[in-house]
């Protein structure tokens, strides 16, 4: 059995105070067209990891998701680069 000894006494260098510490988010949000490009990486990386049969249904969703980025990139005006 092990044994653990804890000092009497723990002394805390900095105190503490009752302010929050708040993180800051994205400074922009992030457009529909590059959440579907996220979705598409995502599942190119799971592809990898799957059998022959399974990755092709992943690649076919990646390109799909392509698509959709590149729908929503053009409607918007900001062609994304090949």
């Amino acid at each position: 059995m092990a044994r653990i000894d804890l000092s009497e006494r723990v002394i805390q260098l900095a105190t503490m105070s009752d302010l929050a510490i708040l993180f800051q988010r994205a400074r922009r949000p992030i457009a529909a067209s590059e959440r579907w490009l996220g979705r598409a990486a995502r599942a190119r990386a799971i592809a990898v990891m799957l059998s022959k049969a399974d990755a092709k249904v992943a690649e076919a969703y990646a390109a799909e998701c392509e698509a959709e980025a590149r729908r929503l990139s053009e409607a918007q005006g900001t062609p994304i680069a090949a």
